[in-house]
Formats: structure tokens, C-alpha cells, sequence
């Protein structure tokens, strides 16, 4: 009689694995199309749209500089309002585009190599235009490459630095600066990169710092400015670098932001490697 229950439940414990392992294959697939539909969009909004929008930017242009001598004020605001919608609508896509990068595991983990820091901040200096004079890059140049997602540091810096160029004030410095802690992890020692964008600018309200890190927020509100992704999508990527990011800030004193993220461990390696800038 035990034997007879026995081999019945074995039966049912086998049917129950093989049932439980055609589900978790069924929704491996039904995940596998979502993430290519996702793939997809990500395209499609990346370069179909992107597209049109610089058809209507360069056409815009063209009309502009074709009828100057016969524009009048109204007609320049006109032009000047195209431009800048046209600019926000390209923010905008880009922005999204960005934060979609990030969402499957590989771009979650990023690719690590040797990264100099200070040459990642200079590359990121002319992509600011007449700001970049503004720009002091204090990292000292005997800190040595770091180990890390040189994406994702790239996209951090360069939300921070944007910002930290915008609401700085108009003449004042936007100064970035890295450092390496000493930090035992478990049995091991290892470092924490420490990254500073600090700016001099009109600072942010003690009320809205905790809100500031939420997509669409913007200090200030619709005065504000900007699109309210930019330090929503660096949050998201310094907890994919399994790092916290902190911000000090008051009204009229300026702000400064400190991101401090785990690095490769001492032991790990001799430092040899490619270097990327």
C-alpha cells in the first residue's frame, strides 16, 4: 500500500515539473517578444523619428536664411519658435532613447574597461557650445583609469554637467572632481569612486530635494525647465552600478552632487589593460 502511494506521488511530483517547466519555458518566450518589440521601438524612435525632425529643422533653416532680408521681427520669432520646438521635440526623443538603453541585463551590468575620467570630461567639454568655458575639470590627472562602465559613467557626467551648466548662473564655474575610498568589502578591499559636479547656481529648495530625482520633475515646476529626465536617468544607472548618489543644495548657495560607486577591488587585477577615454 505505501509503495502504491508512493509511486503515486512521485507521479504527481513529476507531472507537476514538467507542467511547472512548460509554463516557465512559455513565458521565456512570451518574454523573448516583448523584449523584441521592445528592441524595435527603441529603433523606430531612435532614427524614424529623429529623422523627420531634422528634415524640419534643416528646412526651417533653409526658409530662414532665404527670406532674412525680407523678414520682419514677427517673422524671426516665428522662425525662433520652430527652432525651439523643434530642439524640445529632439530632447525629448533622445532622452527616452537614452533610458531605453539601459533595460536589458547586459546594458544594466555594462561593459567594464579602464576609463580616465579626465579625458571622458574633456571629450564631454564641446558638446556644451559657448557653456564649456564654464567647465573647470579638476580631476587630478595622476588619479589613474578606473574600472568601470565607461557608458554609463559618460551618461552620468554628462546629465550632472548639463545641468550643473544651466542652473550654475551665468559666469559661475561648474566644477567636477574625482577621488578613490579605500572601503573593505567582505574579505576583500576595494575602492569607491567618488564623482563631484558642484555648480555656484540659484541651488535647489530643501522641499524639492526628494522629489527631484522623479522622471518629469522639474525645480520650479513648468518654469523650471529642461524635460525633468536627466537626474531621474542618472539615478537609475548609479543603481545599476550598485552606487548611491547624494545631493547638497539651498537656495541661492548652489548645488553639488556626489556619486559614489563601488570600483574594482584591489586585488583584482595589476591595472593592465586598455585605457579609454
Amino acid at each position: 500500500m505505501a509503495g502504491i502511494a508512493k509511486k503515486d506521488l512521485e507521479g504527481r511530483a513529476g507531472c507537476a515539473a514538467r507542467d511547472s517547466g512548460a509554463e516557465l519555458e512559455a513565458l521565456r518566450a512570451e518574454l523573448e517578444r516583448y523584449r523584441n518589440i521592445f528592441d524595435s521601438a527603441r529603433m523606430i524612435i531612435g532614427h524614424e523619428v529623429i529623422r523627420p525632425l531634422t528634415a524640419v529643422s534643416g528646412y526651417a533653416e533653409l526658409l530662414e536664411g532665404r527670406f532674412e532680408a525680407f523678414s520682419g521681427e514677427q517673422e524671426r520669432r516665428y522662425f525662433a519658435r520652430i527652432r525651439e520646438a523643434v530642439g524640445q521635440m529632439r530632447t525629448i526623443v533622445e532622452a527616452f532613447v537614452q533610458m531605453l538603453m539601459f533595460e536589458t541585463k547586459a546594458q544594466r551590468a555594462g561593459e567594464k574597461e579602464f576609463v580616465d575620467l579626465r579625458a571622458v570630461v574633456e571629450k564631454l567639454r564641446p558638446t556644451y557650445g559657448s557653456l564649456r568655458s564654464r567647465l573647470r575639470n579638476a580631476i587630478d590627472p595622476g588619479l589613474g583609469p578606473v574600472y568601470l562602465s565607461r557608458v554609463h559613467v559618460e551618461v552620468v557626467l554628462d546629465n550632472l554637467i548639463s545641468n550643473a551648466l544651466k542652473y550654475g548662473g551665468s559666469d559661475a564655474p561648474v566644477t567636477v572632481e574625482a577621488s578613490l575610498r579605500p572601503e573593505r568589502r567582505g574579505a576583500a578591499e576595494g575602492d569607491v569612486l567618488m564623482l563631484t559636479v558642484a555648480d555656484r547656481g540659484i541651488g535647489i529648495p530643501a522641499s524639492e530635494l526628494e522629489a527631484i530625482f522623479d522622471p518629469f520633475y522639474r525645480i520650479g515646476g513648468e518654469g523650471g525647465g529642461g524635460l525633468g529626465l536627466g537626474l531621474a536617468l542618472v539615478k537609475n544607472i548609479v543603481s545599476m552600478m550598485e552606487g548611491e548618489i547624494r545631493i547638497d543644495s539651498a537656495p541661492d548657495e548652489g548645488t553639488r552632487v556626489t556619486v559614489s560607486v563601488p570600483v574594482r577591488p584591489r586585488d583584482g587585477g595589476n591595472g593592465a589593460g586598455e585605457v579609454v577615454g
